[in-house]
């Protein structure tokens, strides 16, 4: 709080998306006299991509940035500090949407409940060799506890990250080989697994107080986790930053914090786990029952986060998946998109696949947002 008894205050605003470049809902907010672009501080988002070689992550990061640019007052170069965490596969039921969130000034709430809080944050540049040892994850770790510190809250009082990581590329590794770095061979998998799970990792290191995991464990000792966490990772895009960076929003409660919202986490045991959205549920604020969200519940939900992991052994509570099917994590996260999108008689749902270290293995985290006013 400030001399003058104002406080900061998060709110949120989720917009669908008719293409991957569509920007027209945050102008019509803008026409409405409801949002600010000089405001927003971060964005997440669902886009539609389906298949390899595809742009609409990008398409979708790009026209927000260029609509900030032009509607608001900030440089380039501050906008392009802004994370911007999209993932793609809007496929069955779930509709592109992004979420884009502001921080302003005003009234601290009247209850002892605590509001959303919210820190932005970005790693330093990432290196190739970084991936063979913990020094990504230590790196993730100094940017958490930025973002913490943005937020105005004690690590310990993070209640979810939701970011996007970066891998190198083989041609980034082969490069650092040739100046002299010793580093092993690592398939693209992997890569997403030691880059992914180096930022769960990092989170379980600076919100739970896990000690810090060898570099054998990362992407391996999958019992290791924690629930608080949702970031993807994928070989660096030329979008925002200065280069290849892990970029995240670190979301808390903090009592004296204004505003109209809290955010509630919850780990999945498994990806039949549907009961995990009812826990985040309540613990953010909803008093929510077993079943489908009643029209009053829905309309209090501002944003919902799912990361899940596939089955790895093939099993599902002992019955057999058949993983040996390409398109069997896409069809799990349609399946996902149904199941949420029924508890919640809403289909505007960020679902991500690839949780390494983020949920208990073949499970997930989910994160809301909601409106608790």
């Amino acid at each position: 709080m400030t001399d003058d008894g104002l406080v900061p205050i998060i709110d949120a605003f989720r917009v669908p998306l008719d293409h991957s470049s569509d920007s027209s809902g945050l102008e019509r907010l803008v026409a409405e006299g409801r949002l600010r672009p000089d405001d927003i501080i971060a964005v997440t988002g669902k886009t539609e991509g389906w298949q390899p070689g595809e742009t609409s992550r990008l398409d979708a990061d790009r026209a927000v940035r260029r609509f900030l640019l032009d509607r608001g007052t900030r440089s380039a170069d501050a906008i392009n500090q802004i994370p911007m965490v999209f993932t793609t596969g809007g496929i069955g039921m779930l509709t592109p949407h992004v979420v884009v969130y502001t921080r302003t000034r005003g009234e601290p709430s009247s209850d002892s409940a605590g509001r959303l809080a919210m820190g932005v944050t970005r790693s330093e540049l990432v290196r190739p060799e970084w991936l063979a040892s913990t020094q990504l994850i230590e790196a993730n770790v100094k940017a958490i506890r930025a973002g913490a510190q943005d937020a105005g809250i004690d690590p310990s009082a993070i209640e979810y990250v939701v970011g996007k990581a970066y891998y190198p590329t083989q041609q980034d590794f082969t490069e650092a080989r040739a100046a002299g770095y010793r580093i092993p061979e690592y398939d693209d998998k992997t890569l997403f697994r030691r880059a992914s799970g180096s930022a769960g990792l990092a989170v379980a290191v600076t919100a739970d107080g896990l000690a810090m995991p060898s570099a054998d464990e990362i992407g391996e000792k999958l019992d290791l986790w924690t629930g608080k966490v949702a970031v993807s990772a994928n070989p660096w895009e030329p979008v925002g930053g200065e280069g290849p960076q892990t970029q995240l929003v670190v979301m808390g409660n903090r009592v004296g914090a204004g505003g109209r919202l809290r955010v509630g986490h919850s780990a999945m045991t498994d990806t039949l786990d549907i009961d995990a959205l009812t826990r985040a549920l309540r613990r953010a604020g909803l008093d929510v029952g077993p079943g489908p969200l009643s029209a009053e519940h829905r309309a209090r939900v501002v944003a919902v986060y799912v990361k899940f992991s596939a089955t790895p052994d093939g099993r599902l509570r002992g019955r057999r998946q058949v993983i040996e099917n390409p398109q069997y994590v896409n069809q799990v996260k349609a399946a996902l998109g149904g199941m949420f999108s029924a508890m919640l008689q809403d289909n505007l749902v960020w679902i991500s696949a690839g949780a390494t270290h983020q949920g208990p293995v073949g499970g997930g985290t989910v994160a809301v947002v909601v409106d608790v006013s």
